[in-house]
């Protein structure tokens, strides 16, 4: 992430460095990102030399995605730019270009998904594939990130993470299964989203 931002995550307050915290030891507390101003719903507070901001606030203007889990008590960020899980803990041997296609072939399928192109999604599944959009039944893909691969016997499978948004956000896990060429089949996983951050200025929330 090209953005910086003086501070570390603490729970669920953030604290700036110290150096930066003496900046601010002879006017208002500023908060800066990428060199422009942010304003917070909260103003910042100097709790033992150290500046405390909300990290809602902070992610966000990082383009992060912030969640809640309200059983758990938890906050958790995701960022493009975080090292992802290994999944699966397999190495993959592929060429540049066998990737390539694999990449290409879920871009594909995102773009047949999205326009409801029922030739396109046949031209790249496996005859019977029954996730074929039709009409307006299907939500809109506001994201997505591809999280790690495994190769099987006769396949490749692919995690996709996949953010959608109908009447509400919803966030699914797509295994999608690669053969010859063409997706052969595809497994979902649902999971819980209220607020999604393509990039800073676009976020997307439940309502």
């Amino acid at each position: 992430m090209s953005k910086k931002l003086s501070i570390s995550l603490f729970a669920l307050l953030i604290a700036l460095t110290a150096a930066v915290g003496m900046a601010f030891a002879k006017g208002t507390i500023k908060i800066v990102v990428n060199g422009e101003e942010m304003k917070t719903d909260v103003a910042p507070q100097m709790n033992n030399n150290r500046v405390l901001v909300p990290i809602s606030f902070v992610s966000k203007a990082l383009g992060a995605d912030v969640r809640w889990d309200q059983k758990n008590q938890t906050v958790s960020i995701h960022t493009k730019s975080d090292v992802q899980e290994d999944v699966w803990n397999q190495n993959l041997n592929l060429r540049g270009n066998s990737w390539a296609d694999i990449k290409n072939l879920i871009a594909l399928y995102m773009v047949g998904f999205d326009t409801r192109d029922d030739a396109l999604i046949r031209s790249i599944t496996v005859e019977g594939f029954d996730m074929i959009p039709i009409g307006g039944m299907y939500p809109s893909i506001i994201d997505y990130d591809i999280m790690d691969a495994r190769i099987t016997k006769d396949s490749v499978i692919v995690q996709v993470r996949v953010v959608e948004q109908e009447e509400q956000l919803s966030g699914q896990y797509w295994d999608i299964e690669i053969a010859q060429g063409k997706i052969k089949s595809m497994k979902l996983q649902h999971f819980d989203i209220n607020e999604y951050t393509v990039f800073p200025g676009l976020t997307y929330k439940n309502q």
